[in-house]
């Protein structure tokens, strides 16, 4: 029987196609290997490249895979299997480097005999170990942002058919799962693909009509993308979470078009206000990228500045990361890391400011919350809202949905009483 074990890095993506391989592999008589003592024959390790840290990421689980288990093999996909085949080649105890355009395939790698044709989609009958289940709707990118290289590594954008999504989730609601995360690569392009070509806001209105009756949570979505309509079908939806991730990236106009972000901060911060005017208690967060070739200290005070005025939640801020092939990597005027680490302290701390006060505006109220894991004698869950929930129980939460109502706040979360 082959044994295997699979370690994944990256977006929520990455994880999805990790669970379906596993699936795959499971459903044809293949065995995880879960305890460490033993050593499986293949460890597969799905890697992400949007960063130099995930690079090297990467390459350590590799390292570590072949001292922890030297007679093992080693499977290498995902988006730096893409990027730099050669260098992953030449690692120890890789046996097969596997592109993102092949993962469908990988299955009848490991497989002494070849599987069945695979699949166009992936589709995923439940996400194990997970009460929050992923359901990828569409891979691949068209932007063309100056510093990302995910656009090479994925391919163009493709969508999954709205008949397929629901079917997958009647699976995944028959397997347990009360809360769904739609996510893709580049998710604002949902549909425009298929034939006829359909929109994000189609396969939403097909869900609200679908009898699937748990939470509905769309991941990240590109300005340039967000269609009114989204706001308004989830405003008055039962299903869809009022949460949305709106990546800015920067609150400066000239530094935004250096990037290739086609719209502007008076466009994103239009947006955000419409939002908030339909959905005033809606959650928004960001990403926010320091430290850009060309960015001025003026530059940089301009994104903090722009980014304390907006009613944002949460705000996940990173260092520009040079990636080889990107057309930022041929700018001139390289911020120095020094200086990109103190701008990502400064904007990380306004970050905590706004968590603080994102957490206390629930004080007094109630959400309804996801359960999904213990620790000690609490239990902790996301609410539709988003917001990090701790609850103290003696009862068993796992999977539960409640209704809680949110008494006080601590740094990384808020606390609850069922």
């Amino acid at each position: 029987m082959t044994t295997f074990t699979i370690h994944t890095l990256g977006c929520k993506v990455n994880f999805y196609e990790s669970e379906w391989i596993r699936e795959q592999l499971l459903t044809h008589g293949a065995s995880e290997i879960q305890d460490t003592t033993h050593c499986p024959d293949w460890i597969i390790i799905n890697t992400c490249t949007v960063t130099g840290r995930a690079d090297r990421q990467s390459r350590q689980l590799i390292y570590r895979a072949a001292r922890q288990y030297p007679e093992t093999r080693v499977i290498v996909t995902g988006c730096y299997a893409d990027r730099d085949p050669e260098t992953l080649r030449t690692l120890p105890n890789v046996a097969h480097v596997v592109p993102n355009a092949e993962k469908l395939h990988l299955p009848e790698t490991l497989l002494t005999a070849p599987a069945e044709s695979p699949p166009t989609w992936m589709a995923l009958s439940r996400f194990e170990g997970h009460v929050r289940a992923y359901l990828m709707v569409q891979n691949g990118c068209n932007a063309r942002c100056a510093y990302c290289i995910i656009p090479k590594v994925r391919g163009r954008s493709r969508s999954k058919p709205i008949e397929t999504v629901l079917r997958e989730l009647t699976d995944l609601e028959a397997s347990g799962h009360p809360e769904v995360v739609l996510c893709g690569i580049h998710l604002g392009l949902y549909g425009r693909d298929l034939s006829p070509p359909q929109t994000l806001s189609d396969l939403l209105k097909a869900i609200e009509d679908h009898p699937f009756r748990g939470n509905i949570r769309i991941s990240s979505l590109e300005p340039m993308e967000f269609q009114r309509e989204i706001i308004e079908i989830t405003a008055s939806s039962e299903k869809i979470c009022p949460h949305f991730h709106i990546p800015l990236q920067n609150g400066d106009g000239g530094i935004l078009k250096r990037m290739n972000r086609p719209y502007t901060p008076e466009s994103f911060q239009s947006l955000i206000q419409d939002i908030k005017s339909v959905l005033p208690d809606c959650t928004l967060g960001s990403d926010v990228m320091v430290g850009f070739p060309g960015e001025t200290e003026k530059a940089f005070k301009q994104t903090y500045h722009f980014i304390s005025e907006l009613p944002l939640s949460y705000l996940h801020v990173f260092p520009y990361s040079e990636r080889p092939g990107t057309l930022s990597a041929t700018f001139p005027d390289k911020i120095p890391e020094s200086v990109k680490k103190a701008r990502a302290s400064q904007l990380l701390e306004l970050a905590r400011q706004k968590r603080g006060v994102f957490f206390s505006s629930w004080v007094g109220k109630t959400d309804t919350v996801v359960f999904e894991q213990r620790k000690g004698d609490f239990w902790h869950g996301k609410s539709a809202h988003y917001l990090p929930v701790r609850v103290k129980s003696s009862e068993n939460l796992l999977g539960q949905v409640f209704p809680v109502h949110i008494a006080s706040t601590e740094e990384r979360f808020v606390v609850g009483e069922l």
